[in-house]
C-alpha cells in the first residue's frame, strides 16, 4: 500500500469516528428515571451537562420532558390534605 493511499485511509478513519460521536448521542435517547433525575435535581454535573446536550439535540427526549413537567404542574393538591388554621 503507497504512503498515499495509507493517509486517505486514515483521514476517512477520523472522519468516520468524528461523525459517528456526533450521531451517537442521537441514537441513544434518555430514560424516564434520567428525565425525573433532570426535573428534581438529582444529578451530577457530568450528568447534568450530558442531559443538557441530549435535549438541545433530540427533539424527542425534548418532548418528553415538556410532557413530564406538564404533568407535575397538573398535579395539586387535594383540598383535604390542606392544613387549616
Amino acid at each position: 500500500m503507497s504512503s498515499g493511499a495509507l493517509i486517505v485511509v486514515v483521514f476517512a478513519l477520523a472522519v468516520f469516528w468524528f461523525m459517528w460521536r456526533q450521531i451517537k448521542e442521537n441514537l441513544v435517547h434518555l430514560e424516564d428515571d434520567d428525565l425525573d433525575d433532570f426535573l428534581s435535581k438529582r444529578m451530577g454535573e457530568k450528568e447534568l451537562k450530558r442531559t443538557r446536550e441530549h435535549l438541545l439535540r433530540c427533539a424527542s427526549c425534548k418532548l418528553r420532558l415538556d410532557e413530564m413537567t406538564k404533568k407535575t404542574q397538573k398535579v395539586k393538591p387535594d383540598r383535604w390534605l390542606k392544613r387549616r388554621f
